[in-house]
């Protein structure tokens, strides 16, 4: 007679084992929800251009520095943008035989707005300037925007995730300044 009571025994456990499982699933399943609605909530939308530009063509196959296209990256707080006089330098006539080269041509001979939107963003606390970076430090553009430069279509999201602790790794490399008030506001 003790053995039907052994097996009662034995599935209670497993009965028991069976709902800690179950347990430690859902507990599994809602931390990977809780991490992706973080991810998703925190991720910037993608940074639409006006044009598909291509980078590589501009600074590789024509040698154009950045600063042709971004006139403050060595004295102002930022780079700057090109805007239609820029391109329009190069491309009021047809430049290459890419649909998008003819797309460049016409909206600045229709006088369209020509308009590039910003991709890397700090923070409003955070006193960045190229000036100081690119101008007087001599860092690469790399050291921040990554391969941006080797592009042949734009980002739609920063190619470098550029942090606190990303800043604080190039300072200490570089002897630079650790004190907060040296970089924000």
């Amino acid at each position: 007679m003790e053995r039907p009571l052994r097996e009662e025994r034995m599935v209670g456990r497993g009965r028991t084992g069976s709902i800690r499982l179950r347990r430690r699933g859902l507990g599994v399943v809602a931390a990977i929800v809780v991490l992706l609605l973080v991810l998703l909530v925190n991720r910037r939308a993608p940074v639409a251009q006006p044009i598909a530009f291509n980078h590589l063509k501009h600074t590789q196959d024509l040698s154009l520095g950045c600063e042709f296209c971004h006139p403050y990256v060595n004295t102002g707080r930022h780079a700057g943008l090109p805007n239609r006089d820029t391109c329009g330098i190069c491309h009021q006539v047809q430049q290459g035989k890419s649909a998008e080269a003819a797309r460049v041509t016409q909206l600045l001979t229709q006088g369209e707005p020509l308009q590039f939107n910003k991709l890397f963003r700090l923070p409003a606390h955070v006193n960045y300037t190229h000036r100081r970076h690119v101008g007087i430090a001599k860092l690469e553009c790399e050291r921040c925007h990554g391969g941006i430069a080797t592009t042949d279509q734009p980002p739609a999201h920063p190619l470098v995730a550029v942090s606190m602790d990303f800043c604080l790794a190039c300072h200490r490399a570089s002897g630079q300044s650790l004190d907060c008030v040296a970089c924000h506001r």
